[in-house]
């Protein structure tokens, strides 16, 4: 049996974004958002990570104060 290596290898800001997208997911599920919303604001910090506009830290950190702050529900982002 052969096998075939493929040459792909994701780079390191696709590592890092999918990284930040984990990250961000199962920080908003432990505050308790639901689903789609989780996977929502972890889309956010991935698209910002790969859109090379902010660090996969600094994308995690600024979405779990966003989070943090909508879910109090008094700040300037309250619906």
């Amino acid at each position: 049996m052969s096998a075939v290596v493929l040459p792909f290898a994701p780079t390191v800001r696709i590592q890092r974004a999918e990284g930040a997208f984990a990250a961000v997911n199962i920080i908003a599920r432990r505050m308790g958002y639901a689903d789609h919303l989780a996977f929502r604001a972890a889309r956010v910090a991935k698209g910002e990570v790969l859109a090379g506009t902010k660090s996969a830290a600094r994308a995690v950190a600024d979405m779990k104060a966003d989070l943090r702050l909508a879910a109090r529900g008094n700040g300037p982002e309250a619906a």
